[in-house]
């Protein structure tokens, strides 16, 4: 168990690049920018070099471009061990682990 609250968050700056999540259940996306008519989505793979598969669509395809800006909490647990956001110009994830009680 962390005993540390701040042992209990992570911060990734991500845009397409993949990431290790192990021990951490929940995130906060922000992502900010786009192209036009391409979905802002998280993707999950078992390894870092493997075939990655849509996770959760953050930003629908039709709603995307270069002016979007959105953040959102998004429950990891079911995801595999590597996680990235593709379809954003600039991303940004904290991670955390909503199991750990933060009192401790």
């Amino acid at each position: 168990m962390r005993g540390k609250i701040l042992d209990q968050y992570k911060y990734v700056k991500t845009a397409g690049t993949a990431f290790d999540r192990t021990g951490f259940d929940t995130g906060i996306i922000i992502a900010i920018g786009g192209t036009s008519s391409t979905a802002i989505k998280v993707q999950t793979c078992a390894t870092s070099g493997g075939t990655y598969v849509d996770y959760a669509t953050i930003v629908a395809a039709a709603d995307a471009g270069s002016s979007t800006n959105v953040g959102v909490a998004i429950d990891l647990s079911g995801a595999e061990k590597y996680i990235k956001v593709t379809g954003a110009t600039t991303a940004s994830v904290v991670l955390g682990d909503g199991r750990i009680n933060p009192n401790t």
